[in-house]
């Protein structure tokens, strides 16, 4: 028997943000490279993605505007995950989360050009919102401080996977779900590799047996069970429009947890008042109408 939308979007938030926790504790081992971890990474989700094929009835396609699509949302997952894994070694992950909320902004705006999406005061409201709360943690006796290239790298990273999200929307229509998966895995770190060819020689010291090695590979059968359960959750009949907003649980989750278990404690205050903030808005671009 088959789940409903709703369980499967409940797993994507629970394993995605065990997926982002286990991540950041493997990046914490000074071996591990980030540019060399995303290529890793991504490979292994598609490879270990693969034998779910068996279960599903496979759609592939070889028309032109689908492989463009999925070319060019392959070299915008290439840049955003080295950009995003590079911040979340160096930074804490309720930074990396709390900036990456963004993410509801730029695909707002993508929403109004590519999918006829209405601008409302509510919106307004939340952009306005999002921004403030980002203010309001970094911002100490009249300026900005702490808010460093990484968490810009951070901003890039959630305007370019918000556009790599609005090709996937599209390519949807073409392949299907595990298929999609295995594609969109595996093609962007061959990208990496080879625009980043130093990469390839920081890939060894993740490959011996170690505890970041395991840890790595622990993440990433979260993150395929993830994205399996959010396109499947579409798939049942989960409206984009509710399933969306649902799933910016995992950044409420994720941050949580930075804060109580890995001990992010940097501006605390703030942070719960900037999170608080910037939730809300993300609220009121995806749920509120007026």
């Amino acid at each position: 028997m088959s789940l409903s939308w709703f369980p499967l979007v409940l797993i994507y938030i629970c394993t995605n943000t065990v997926s982002k926790i286990v991540q950041k504790l493997a990046l914490k081992n000074e071996e591990v490279d980030s540019t060399a971890f995303s290529a890793v990474f991504l490979f292994l989700v598609g490879v270990i993605s693969a034998p779910f094929l068996l279960f599903e009835d496979v759609v592939f396609s070889l028309d032109i505007r689908a492989w463009a699509a999925v070319l060019l949302s392959s070299v915008l997952y290439s840049a955003c995950m080295v950009l995003f894994y590079h911040a979340l070694k160096l930074i804490e992950i309720s930074q990396v989360e709390i900036v990456s909320t963004t993410r509801s902004i730029w695909s707002m705006f993508l929403g109004m050009i590519f999918f006829q999406e209405v601008l409302n005061l509510s919106k307004f409201i939340g952009v306005f919102l999002i921004f403030f709360g980002i203010a309001v943690i970094y911002w100490e006796k009249g300026q900005f401080k702490g808010f460093t290239k990484l968490h810009l790298y951070t901003l890039a990273y959630a305007f370019l996977i918000s556009c790599a999200y609005a090709l996937d929307k599209y390519a949807l229509n073409y392949f299907s779900v595990v298929m999609y998966q295995v594609i969109i895995y595996t093609i962007p770190p061959i990208f990496i590799v080879i625009f980043l060819p130093g990469t390839f020689k920081k890939i060894k010291p993740l490959i011996k047996a170690q505890k970041s090695t395991y840890l790595i590979l622990l993440s990433c059968c979260f993150q395929m069970v993830s994205t399996l359960a959010l396109y499947r959750a579409y798939q049942t009949g989960g409206e984009f429009s509710v399933v969306g907003p649902l799933t910016q649980l995992t950044t409420v989750l994720t941050i949580i947890i930075g804060i109580l278990v890995l001990k992010e404690r940097w501006h605390l205050k703030q942070k719960i008042i900037g999170i608080s903030l910037t939730i809300l808005g993300v609220v009121f671009i995806k749920l509120l109408q007026f």
